[in-house]
């Protein structure tokens, strides 16, 4: 019970933060600066997201040889609405996602979630190319001691982040990883069942040994990175306070980084609204508008991740549906 109600507590203090937060920084102002965004360019944002999106499935696409690019674009946006929509349970977009691939793509279970794998190590690689970036671009605005501080709080959110590459590189980490996965596939994604063993790390290393492919998937995540920085720029284009496209970057991937140090609690509740606050106020902005772009991200999350979802079950009971047509006896 208590390793069940951790997530929960976890999120329930997050809300707390953010609402906290939110009342320090003056609700009525937090109004305001949303209206000044206003729906139109929310709409603006939600493109430049799908624009991120299209280049992280490209990303995927590189590495998971063969497999149509319809069908990374598909699994990517499902991973991504999953993993915004149901983030109480960790990696869940990530285990989705290598399902989708299977079930949309035809693809193996095996490479399916072998070139998963491979795509989360990448794109973990060049958010930590991404922190350091912004990093750098936040130094400027402090003195010695906030720069020290900084770069303490950046280390600390690049441990996780490095972590993650190094374990997909390592073949003992990635037999027990295999090893885990058939117990809990049965349950969760059904591909124990269906295809037995998924010898995750020989082909894991077979993908690693495609280095211009794994190159070009990490260029075309660190561009779909890059995006994130335009979307802030672009919001923050209509609030008090406007942004840079250089201090854009070193908000947006700072923030970033935070939730993925963060990573254990639900929906980065409170850690997202916090580094808002944390950077922007190095930046020079004021509290509302720091919360009015996490407030204008998560509507951008929920916009653009619902429809995957839906996707994903519409995928999951067309598949029910033709493998029980299958299995039923012709009527007499």
């Amino acid at each position: 019970m208590i390793r069940r109600a951790g997530p929960a507590l976890l999120f329930v203090a997050g809300v707390i933060l953010a609402v906290v937060l939110a009342y320090h920084a003056g609700v009525e102002a937090i109004g305001h600066a949303l209206a000044a965004v206003g729906p139109g360019r929310l709409a603006v944002i939600c493109v430049i997201q799908v624009v991120s999106l299209i280049l992280c499935a490209a990303g995927w696409w590189v590495v998971a040889g063969g497999t149509p690019f319809r069908a990374c674009l598909a699994a990517r946006w499902i991973r991504d609405g999953a993993t915004n929509l149901f983030g109480f349970i960790p990696a869940i977009g990530e285990a989705i996602s290598a399902r989708a691939l299977s079930v949309i793509g035809a693809a193996s279970a095996g490479r399916a979630t072998a070139s998963t794998i491979v795509d989360v190590a990448v794109e973990a690689l060049t958010q930590a190319v991404y922190t350091l970036i912004g990093l750098a671009l936040l130094m400027p605005h402090l003195n010695i001691v906030q720069a020290r501080h900084w770069a303490i709080v950046a280390g600390v959110a690049l441990l996780p982040v490095l972590l993650m590459f190094a374990i997909s590189r390592h073949h003992g980490a990635l037999h027990f990883a295999e090893k885990l996965g058939e117990k809990l596939a049965g349950g969760l994604l059904g591909l124990k069942s269906e295809t037995g063993p998924l010898n995750l790390a020989e082909t894991v290393r077979k993908i690693y040994l495609l280095r211009g492919r794994v190159a070009a998937a990490g260029a075309l995540h660190l561009l779909a990175w890059l995006m994130s920085a335009v979307q802030v720029w672009a919001a923050a284009a209509a609030l008090s306070h406007p942004l840079g496209l250089l201090d854009s970057v070193a908000l947006a991937s700072l923030v970033s980084a935070a939730r993925s140090a963060f990573f254990v609690v639900p929906w980065a509740a409170g850690v997202q609204e916090g580094g808002f606050l944390l950077v922007g106020a190095a930046l020079g902005m004021d509290a509302s508008s720091a919360i009015a772009l996490s407030l204008v991200l998560r509507a951008r999350d929920v916009i653009v991740g619902a429809p995957a979802v839906f996707l994903w079950y519409a995928a999951e009971g067309r598949r029910r549906l033709d493998r029980g047509a299958a299995a039923s006896p012709p009527a007499p």
